[in-house]
């Protein structure tokens, strides 16, 4: 275990706020996490759980005590657990994966697509640990944690005894899951059980993910024409790792790297609206950009549709502009940036408030943050 005090959190938030923590301690094992528990009265409140600060926005410097996991292991569980329902077809095929909740998301991707086991290789290359992915049910190209996760194991902070979650129990929803919202800061993750495949499974339908899963094919085959080759037709092509490399070539094209641009990925959540809330957009869209324009949209059932914030705020005029020290990443209009590497929690702030504004004047349509502010 190991305590700090006055301890900055520059290199703990990828924002890279320059703020700063009363008390900053970090625990190796579930035995020490549990003796912190018993003796929260030693430190300074109020706490706050962190990952790597892939997600959140310190407004100010925080005034109690921050806790971080270092339980970093991943392990094959050689049975699935006695509780677990059967999974139709997939008995002999699964692999259930215990991780570490300090384990940082991209290692254990990577460990996966190494081993040749599918299931997390589009959610390659977001930043963070594996505890916060679950406790974010972080997404991209059309996978979700949930989609893999079996499991979430943690110590309840009101009893101090340790429980253990079936992913039904999470109440997960888009960038959402109960420990975010009902039951938030009453659970601190301590591992998370994932549920992977040994057997080609997948899944491109996302934007251009297949067209550039399909052109890399055809480059690992010496072939020069991707109409020849379809993911279809050549299966035994396609592996995890081949899958994670496209997925890290297509972010690295659009996003920042937080060590050389400070950022928290996506800002913004792609609002989910009702249908007549679309065809406005639509019928708004059409009025700028003619008759056939299709405003780029995602069915989310129920009569809902998803529609992207980073179009929604591109059309606003706001990719690339910078303010003071705050910007929108020219890239990527959904990612606000620390563009000097001087730029304070207000500025950012200001520009979020700003940004959702505009989209409001525009569309009529309310963003809401996916970045915590702290």
């Amino acid at each position: 275990m190991q305590i700090f005090h006055d301890r900055s959190l520059r290199e703990w938030n990828t924002f890279g706020m320059k703020v700063s923590c009363s008390c900053f301690v970090e625990y190796s094992s579930v035995e020490e996490l549990k003796e912190l528990w018993h003796g929260l009265h030693d430190f300074p409140s109020p706490f706050l759980h962190i990952g790597r600060g892939s997600n959140i926005l310190f407004t100010k410097d925080f005034p109690g005590t921050i806790f971080h996991s270092g339980i970093r292991f991943i392990e094959v569980m050689p049975h699935p657990e006695a509780e677990a329902a059967p999974i139709p077809d997939r008995e002999t095929d699964e692999v259930q994966v215990e991780v570490g909740a300090g384990v940082t998301w991209d290692d254990f991707c990577g460990w996966c697509a190494d081993r040749n086991l599918w299931g997390p290789e589009n959610l390659s290359g977001i930043p963070g640990e594996t505890g916060a992915a679950a406790v974010q049910n972080i997404g991209a190209y059309g996978v979700e944690a949930k989609d893999i996760i079996r499991y979430v194991k943690c110590l309840d902070c009101v009893t101090g005894s340790m429980v253990t979650f079936k992913t039904s129990e999470c109440r997960y929803g888009y960038r959402e899951s109960m420990f975010k919202t009902s039951a938030k800061g009453r659970y601190i993750v301590t591992s998370v059980i994932f549920a992977l495949s040994r057997t080609s499974g997948p899944r491109l339908d996302y934007g251009h993910v297949r067209e550039a899963v399909e052109t890399a094919v055809a480059g690992k085959d010496g072939r020069h024409d991707a109409e020849e080759c379809t993911c279809g037709t050549d299966r035994q092509a396609l592996t995890p790792a081949l899958v994670r490399d496209v997925i890290l070539s297509v972010r690295d094209s659009k996003l920042p790297d937080p060590a050389v641009i400070g950022s928290a990925g996506s800002f913004f959540k792609n609002p989910v609206v009702p249908r007549s809330d679309y065809e406005r957009i639509a019928s708004i869209a059409r009025i700028e950009h003619g008759e056939d324009f299709v405003v780029p949209h995602y069915d989310a059932g129920s009569g809902f549709i998803k529609v992207p914030a980073a179009w929604l705020i591109e059309q606003c005029g706001w990719k690339g502009h910078i303010e003071g020290n705050a910007g929108v990443y020219g890239k990527q209009p959904l990612v606000l940036t620390n563009a000097t590497g001087n730029a304070s929690p207000d500025e950012i702030i200001a520009l979020e408030n700003r940004i959702a504004d505009s989209v409001m004047r525009k569309f009529g349509i309310a963003l809401s943050p996916e970045v915590e502010h702290v």
